[in-house]
């Protein structure tokens, strides 16, 4: 299979648009992904922004890589600067070639990175680990999972 990151985020767009928004119109997911590779805001009387980030891993790929040489981007800072709304509000959404799930919170992303330590001017990697470590979820747990979170 020739899955790539792209790909996961177009399948995760896709489960929560037909899945979770078109039950419940009070979440949205927004297009721009300037920040983070999706954001979705639940729209109610308590308002809120989350925030998803994807990361796929082939065996072509080798590794998991996160954060970008020669400047600071933003995987790495909230992993290092740990800010309590994002580490409350944002998820990491793994994947592997067979399609199965791994979600991570930031505390959890930060004990699989590579060297036990971020740099912001370098690509860091995370430990293939994950997959072995973490729990498994099909589709079905996945939206299970997120509109569960949503809701908090």
């Amino acid at each position: 299979m020739n899955f790539k990151e792209l790909d996961l985020e177009i399948k995760i767009r896709k489960i929560i648009n037909e899945k979770i928004v078109l039950l419940n119109h009070d979440i949205q997911i927004l297009s721009s992904k300037d920040v983070t590779d999706i954001i979705c805001c639940r729209n109610d009387e308590n308002p809120r922004l989350f925030f998803i980030e994807l990361k796929h891993y082939s065996l072509n790929n080798g590794r998991i890589g996160f954060g970008s040489k020669g400047k600071i981007t933003f995987q790495p800072e909230i992993l290092y600067t740990r800010p309590k709304y994002f580490e409350k509000y944002t998820r990491w959404i793994f994947s592997d070639d067979n399609l199965n799930y791994f979600i991570l919170t930031n505390e959890e992303c930060r004990k699989y990175i590579m060297g036990n330590e971020i740099s912001y001017d370098k690509q860091n990697n995370f430990k293939l680990n994950i997959f072995t470590d973490q729990k498994k979820y099909d589709e079905d747990e996945l939206c299970n999972y997120l509109i569960s979170w949503f809701s908090t």
